[in-house]
């Protein structure tokens, strides 16, 4: 390691042991060329290579700085929550959202929102290899952006499919959301049991079959309440079974560029760009926008871009000018893939040791499910729990969790499970919070 090297990694530990806190001036230069006993141009290029990574900043006449650069997990109020998959809008380093929004006031300030459904130009021509990167190879006729999922998903709900078909397939459990909206929207709709193990292949192809499906909405990794991913034979599969049935596979990839999981190629990647729809929202990643995404196949584009321009004049659904720049700077600097591996560090590290942690737990009383991708996790009760009643015990020790019930479109499918999310809490008290969890479900047991 080469001595600016070594003073960077010092300076990195010292402002994690907090030794340096956020808003600190560093060492001078010529201090820090004396203490590692090297000439002030080393000392030079390690600062420059921590303000390359936005780790500090410099000010005019006065020195380096340490940046906010800290992922917040928690907001300000008091106890454990575990009840919502929404990061707190802090997540996104303050230093490194000020640096986007100020790079994005700069790009589009000549500009004004036009009613494109691809977004701004510029925006709409790097998407294509952002995506690639990800094994999802569209062009930029093919993408679409909206304000969130929910937009897209009502949009494709009431729009009508090549197919000609009307009945929707859903996964049990899945985004209780979307669930409201069928249930308002009256449309018909079937679902298909979603377990630890994935879904029934030979049930989906009986569906696909002999059940006028239009489309398949799943969100294969990262986003479901189990926190599980659909295998990649199962994956494959499911897009087989679309091509030969003339179904429409709606893959939502929600939080899949935040979180990877190992190997993981989407639904999209077997789709040679027919019968799918892969949509992914930033909503996750930077909670302060309101940017979404949706690759829309070719033979559908006309159709979809239609209605939407008719929905237009009731419902709008572009993203604001200054969302889709700041979007655009978040994804031209190196911000991303810093972020990115600091979200996918901080989730893996929370996920194991939930896996830790329940592996000693009884089995019998309460089981753990999936806590292999994403925000979601979720814990299956012994019967002679009642859910409602273990989430009532909860909330008056300040741990937050609740029931899949909303999950199930048909109630009665509902598998006394609660669904926990990792969103909000710090891994030291995730590991208190999990304590008192079991603690106690053991009293209820014992109650019995």
């Amino acid at each position: 390691m080469s001595i600016y090297e070594q003073i960077a990694n010092d300076i990195k530990q010292d402002i994690v042991d907090k030794k340096i806190k956020q808003g600190q001036r560093l060492p001078s230069l010529i201090s820090l060329s004396k203490k590692y006993n090297c000439s002030k141009g080393s000392a030079i290029k390690a600062i420059e290579q921590l303000c390359s990574q936005h780790i500090v900043y410099s000010k005019p006449q006065s020195g380096y700085y340490v940046a906010d650069n800290l992922i917040r997990e928690e907001g300000s109020r008091t106890g454990y929550y575990l009840d919502s998959g929404n990061p707190v809008v802090g997540s996104l380093p303050i230093f490194d959202a000020h640096h986007c929004l100020h790079i994005a006031a700069e790009m589009y300030s000549a500009h004004s929102l036009d009613i494109s459904l691809r977004g701004y130009p510029s925006l709409n021509a790097i998407l294509p290899n952002y995506l690639a990167l990800e094994d999802i190879y569209a062009k930029s006729e093919n993408i679409h952006l909206f304000q969130g999922i929910t937009q897209i998903l009502t949009h494709l709900t009431l729009t009508p499919f090549p197919n000609g078909k009307e009945t929707i397939l859903i996964e049990e459990p899945t985004f209780r959301n979307y669930i409201n909206f069928l249930k308002q929207a009256r449309v018909t709709v079937i679902t298909i049991k979603r377990d630890e193990h994935g879904i029934d292949l030979k049930q989906l192809e009986d569906y696909f079959k002999n059940k006028d499906i239009k489309f398949f909405y799943t969100t294969p990794r990262n986003h479901n309440p189990l926190g599980t991913s659909l295998t990649h034979r199962q994956r494959r599969k499911i897009m087989e079974l679309a091509h030969k049935y003339n179904v429409y596979i709606v893959e939502d990839d929600y939080f899949g560029e935040a979180h990877k999981v190992p190997k993981y190629v989407p639904i999209y990647y077997f789709s040679l760009q027919k019968n799918c729809i892969y949509l992914r929202s930033m909503s996750k990643t930077i909670p302060m926008l309101r940017v979404a995404l949706a690759v829309i196949p070719g033979d559908f584009i006309s159709t979809f871009e239609a209605i939407s321009k008719e929905a237009y004049y009731y419902s709008y659904f572009m993203p604001a000018l200054i969302s889709q720049a700041t979007y655009e700077a978040y994804l031209k600097t190196s911000i991303y893939k810093k972020h990115f591996a600091q979200i996918t560090q901080s989730i893996n590290t929370k996920l194991e040791l939930i896996r830790e942690i329940t592996s000693s737990w009884n089995p019998a009383h309460i089981s753990l499910v999936g806590a292999k991708s994403g925000y979601y996790f979720t814990l299956k009760l012994a019967r002679q729990i009642e859910a409602n009643e273990l989430i009532v015990k909860l909330t008056k020790k300040q741990v937050f969790i609740t029931s899949n019930l909303d999950a199930f479109f048909y109630k009665e499918n509902y598998d006394n499970s609660v669904r926990l999310s990792i969103a909000r809490i710090s891994l030291e008290h995730l590991r208190d919070a999990l304590e008192i969890i079991y603690e106690t479900v053991a009293a209820l047991i014992d109650g019995k």
